[in-house]
């Protein structure tokens, strides 16, 4: 995803303790000279830049009963992911990683390797969490300020400004150090009434998820679903039930077999239609670019929709060569690495899907909400348990998926109860999307052009 990039630089600039390159970009440079006077990001904040650490692996909690931890891989620009985060132990919370306890509104920026550079605040939902040594957490006086330092440190000012110090060992990195040294665009007061919009947003937007994870609770509480995959057990199979195609262990389980049951029960149901479905495509890493269309992985599925600020983009014109035409309301799901993500995508034109991924395009909203409840619940987690298989270093998922999910018909009732509710939810959650990115562009031009006018009606 590098550019090939010729300057030249002034030898009496160059210092004897760095020679990348990057380091004295003219881009860089500039913006250095142009920010010298502005003050540092540890004068930004309240205390210091403090880091989480990694528990041991006893620690951490596989029932979720303790406190959420995060990863890098969980942060985004501007927000987290609530469906990717780790429990810990309380006890190991409080005491040894009492440092970055990190609540509501604080920002959470990460510091390694390919997520390095990138800041969310901690959603209302979340009361207290933590997170690992690869991510520092930042308290400030005030939730406007949390609101402005989360859009400057996601900013394409930053950015330059992170390319120009980041160091590397291993992997990309900053240091508390150098994190605390980054210079910053002050807060000031004309930004008052957009930072409390964005924070309305931010708060529906998370209210939204909640909701959403809701509803799916609801739907497997009313079905009777206890399908769960953290326990262990032995069972023994026929051998004239054996089926050539899987040896799995999971195909065989009774409980999966009596959850499709308690879903389908008496209603019709019918099978996903294969001319609806689309596989992604690997464009090759000489087609990543910074900037353009972008470039959907499995790891982009974040809070039931995709992120549109992912690390890679494409350009324009592969989206013409592959066709796969992602429009507002398709579903994407993961069929390899972590089968069983799901999305409801809420922009036309989201993005190009690796192959690690497939597109479903249903014949309407209602239709949409209720294959997304279906595939988010744990009707479709024993699908896709049913399914998989390990394939080297990474589970896939077997095409005879496609062949077996049954669809129950949609009744009143269903309608009422769990689809019409799950449309609503959706909505309000792109237009909560939409109102965040207004605001974050509005703002971010006006850190290079001072004549952009921040009055809202």
């Amino acid at each position: 995803m590098s550019n090939l990039e010729i300057f030249m630089a002034n030898p009496i600039s160059i210092s004897s303790a760095s020679f990348y390159p990057r380091n004295y970009s003219p881009v860089f440079l500039l913006l250095k000279n142009d920010m010298k006077n502005n003050p540092s990001l540890r004068d930004y904040i309240s205390g210091d830049v403090k880091g989480g650490s990694t528990p041991p692996s006893h620690l951490f909690d596989e029932n979720g009963k303790g406190i959420p931890f995060i990863k890098t891989s969980a942060v985004t620009r501007h927000y987290i992911n609530v469906n990717d985060l780790h429990s810990i132990n309380a006890d190991f919370h409080s005491t040894a990683l009492k440092r970055s306890i990190t609540k509501p509104y604080d920002v959470i920026y990460t510091m390694t390797g390919k997520f390095m550079g990138k800041a969310a605040m901690c959603p209302h939902i979340i009361k207290e969490m933590n997170m690992s040594q690869n991510s520092v957490v930042l308290h400030t006086n005030t939730r406007e300020e949390a609101a402005f330092l989360t859009i400057y440190l996601n900013s394409q000012v930053n950015r330059i400004q992170v390319r120009g110090i980041y160091s590397i060992t291993k992997q990309k990195f900053m240091n508390q150090s150098k994190i605390s040294s980054l210079k910053v665009i002050p807060y000031d007061m004309k930004y008052d009434v957009l930072m409390r919009k964005y924070l309305d947003a931010f708060d529906l937007y998370y209210d939204c998820v909640d909701r959403i994870r809701g509803i799916i609770s609801e739907f497997n509480n009313d079905h009777g679903l206890q399908y769960t995959d953290n326990v262990q057990y032995g069972f023994t199979v026929s051998s004239h039930m054996l089926d050539r195609r899987m040896l799995t262990a999971n195909f065989y389980r009774m409980d999966v077999k009596q959850t499709i049951r308690d879903v389908i029960q008496e209603n019709g149901c019918s099978l996903i239609s294969s001319d609806r479905i689309c596989k992604g495509d690997e464009i090759g890493s000489a087609n990543y670019s910074e900037e353009g269309i972008p470039f959907i992985k499995t790891s982009d599925i974040i809070n039931f929709d995709i992120d549109y600020e992912p690390d890679c983009f494409c350009p324009e014109y592969i989206v013409t060569q592959l066709g796969q035409n992602i429009r507002k309301g398709d579903i994407i799901f993961a069929k390899d690495g972590k089968p069983g993500e799901v999305a409801l995508i809420g922009e036309d034109g989201g993005g190009i899907i690796s192959s690690g991924l497939v597109k479903y395009s249903p014949q309407s909203d209602e239709e949409g909400c209720w294959i997304f409840l279906l595939l988010a619940s744990k009707y479709g987690d024993v699908y896709f348990k049913k399914w998989f298989v390990l394939g080297s270093t990474m589970y896939h998922l077997r095409k005879d998926f496609f062949e077996d999910f049954k669809i129950p018909n949609i009744n009143d009732d269903l309608r009422r109860k769990y689809i019409k509710p799950m449309e609503l939810v959706f909505q309000e959650k792109w237009n909560s999307y939409k109102e965040i990115k207004r605001i974050k562009e509005k703002v971010e031009e006006s850190f290079v052009d001072k004549t952009v006018d921040l009055r809202e009606n």
